[in-house]
């Protein structure tokens, strides 16, 4: 596939989506939109699609010939069954953007376990922007071609303002997994008394673990 891509063509699994998304945020932007698939369920405002040749399926929702690492919007709702591919810089943009307010993503059922459970980069990054709710898992037979790994639908809500302080702190600790915060404070410019090693902070904790380097994760 030229553009890595898995379309979803599994239509209960569109129909379970489309009932995820709350309407009051708008514009609704689907990410991805190939042939227009899930388009034709979720009724998108804006589609973004990176394949010029798909262009022309997706007349009736307003296309964009884009990628979705460099939104061309900057507020509402993003929906997407996202190619894993661009997952990791599809986030680091995304969180910039204070004006996207919910995400409704089918991911790889790995990085979402990841962002739920394992104290990395990526995984504090998005427990301090957003609220995350993991909704259902999705087989490789709802995609074409399928993948060879487990999807999964996550809902991300935003929480936070973008703050560039915080992403650049929080890349340097995630480094020192092994470290005490103390040490890994040390190591990024930091003043801690904290005793726990970073790899002792689930996602989830990432407001503490900030607290605990003298920043305000309120």
């Amino acid at each position: 596939m030229r553009f890595s891509q898995n379309f979803l063509v599994d239509q209960e699994v569109a129909e379970k989506i489309s009932l995820l998304i709350d309407k009051k945020f708008r514009p609704i932007i689907e990410v991805g939109c190939g042939k227009g698939f899930l388009s034709e369920v979720i009724n998108p405002d804006i589609c973004i699609e990176i394949d010029p040749r798909l262009l022309v399926y997706l007349g009736n929702y307003n296309p964009i010939h884009g990628d979705g690492r460099r939104m061309p919007v900057v507020r509402g709702q993003v929906v997407s069954s996202l190619p894993y591919s661009i997952t990791f810089d599809f986030f680091e943009e995304i969180v910039k953007l204070d004006g996207v307010k919910r995400l409704v993503l089918v991911l790889q059922e790995d990085f979402t376990r990841k962002v739920m459970e394992y104290p990395t980069y990526i995984s504090f990054l998005l427990n301090y922007y957003y609220s995350i709710i993991r909704e259902f898992l999705i087989p490789p037979s709802s995609f074409k071609p399928p993948p060879k790994v487990l999807s999964s639908l996550l809902i991300l809500e935003r929480v936070r303002p973008f703050d560039s302080i915080i992403n650049e702190k929080l890349k340097c600790i995630s480094r020192y997994r092994n470290k005490t915060v103390r040490r890994a404070g040390e190591l990024c410019g930091l003043v801690s008394t904290e005793t726990r090693r970073i790899r002792d902070f689930k996602p989830q904790m990432v407001g503490e673990l900030l607290n605990s380097l003298g920043l305000n994760s309120v």
